[in-house]
């Protein structure tokens, strides 16, 4: 077996970890930048009244803020069953969070987590530029409950997540966000 000279091994050596340190940057790495990079997410956390649609952080501190500020929503919160249309003590409220998520340019899932508050009927849709809007059905809400809509997506095109409120024929939106 012939010996190999010393720039032959030197040469040899710098090859294989050049291809080792090529494999781990372009295989490991890259697989998770990908995947991360896929799913964008926005969320807002709302107060909805007949008044108006209040974005907490933004409009109003807290829900505890609100309730400070407006007690007459207050008997709602703490005893959603007794406001109905009978109801004169309280005036409907509904808190939550609407968030729309999107997983690549695939699909967007619009997703209503409601915290307290009246019984409510809703109905979510997702707009995407360029390209038409996707409703959802209507869609009963309990306090304490989470409602879901998954549309699919065109290939372009930033996306909206919005939530139709019938009671108080009134729309929240998300802003608009990427799907890439």
């Amino acid at each position: 077996m012939p010996h190999a000279s010393p720039r032959q091994k030197h040469t040899s050596r710098l090859t294989a970890l050049s291809a080792l340190v090529t494999a781990t940057v372009l295989l490991i790495p890259g697989t998770a930048s990908a995947e991360m990079g896929q799913v964008h997410t926005e969320s807002q956390e709302v107060i909805i009244t007949d008044e108006g649609v209040f974005e907490v952080g933004e409009d109003v501190e807290s829900l505890d803020a609100f309730l400070e500020e407006n007690p007459e929503y207050a008997p709602a919160v703490e005893d959603p069953d007794r406001v109905g249309a009978r109801a004169t003590e309280s005036l409907p409220i509904t808190h939550g969070t609407l968030t729309t998520r999107t997983t690549g340019c695939n699909s967007a899932t619009v997703t209503y987590k409601k915290t307290t508050g009246t019984r409510l009927t809703i109905r979510f849709s997702v707009a995407q530029l360029g390209s038409l809007t996707r409703n959802g059905p209507s869609l009963n809400i309990n306090a304490g409950q989470t409602r879901s809509f998954t549309a699919n997506l065109s290939p372009v095109g930033n996306v909206q997540g919005r939530m139709q409120v019938d009671e108080q024929n009134k729309t929240f939106v998300n802003k608009y966000i990427s799907c890439r």
